[in-house]
């Protein structure tokens, strides 16, 4: 009976060990004090390691930081505290970054830095081969795509900046921007493409000639 009893307790602990293991680890959440009249930052990840000593965060596994509607998700962050307060701090995203802000368009990136000061999410900096940004248009519905070797996103006043040969379209107009640095107001909806930066390369648009979208007319009609 005692064997019996052994080897039915052996099996229980071995099932439950092998659910456990297939099940992910609950996620774990924080808090960074909000900012006046905002909301506060909230973050989560699969795990946690924080040393009060450096004020350094590290996040592990499906990661992911928002406030409001602004949020970013990726596989791994670092932050460290750039304030007594820790309202303020430097995140260090990668690995499948997304930056998504709620009708001002999504970024997605393989590496970013991200700035919150005083308790509210400030700034995007991300980079990839390329990184790439996207929003649709809630008055029209019309789909603005651009890539670009880095986009810096400014929160306050909702501008992309395209940086590196840097592309913009349009998909219901088709019309093309090309240029060494482009910016876009999310907001206002204003396309500025610049060279400065490299001489050698001149600001490029490319538009599309339209068909007449009016048929012929019938045979016998006026």
């Amino acid at each position: 009976m005692g064997t019996l009893f052994s080897k039915a307790l052996a099996a229980a602990v071995a099932l439950a060990l092998l659910t456990a293991a297939s099940e992910p680890a609950p996620k774990i959440h924080g808090r960074i004090p909000a900012g006046a009249g905002k909301p506060p930052v909230n973050w989560e990840a699969r795990s946690s390691v924080i040393d009060y000593q450096t004020q350094h965060l590290h996040l592990r596994g499906d990661v992911r930081i928002s406030q409001g509607e602004i949020s970013v998700e990726s596989e791994d962050a670092e932050a460290t505290a750039t304030s007594k307060d820790s309202r303020s701090s430097h995140w260090v995203f990668s690995g499948k970054v997304h930056v998504r802000a709620e009708g001002q368009g999504e970024l997605h990136a393989d590496h970013a830095t991200v700035e919150i000061l005083n308790g509210q999410l400030a700034s995007a900096l991300v980079t990839g081969s390329p990184a790439q940004f996207q929003q649709t248009r809630s008055t029209t519905g019309r789909l603005v795509r651009g890539h670009a070797t880095t986009i810096d996103y400014v929160v306050s006043s909702a501008l992309v900046k395209l940086t590196g040969d840097a592309f913009l379209t349009d998909d219901q107009n088709e019309n093309d921007m090309k240029a060494c640095q482009i910016t876009y107001n999310v907001r206002d909806q204003q396309i500025r493409g610049e060279s400065d930066r490299c001489p050698d390369v001149k600001a490029h648009m490319t538009i599309m000639p339209r068909s007449n979208p009016g048929s012929a007319p019938a045979a016998g009609s006026p």
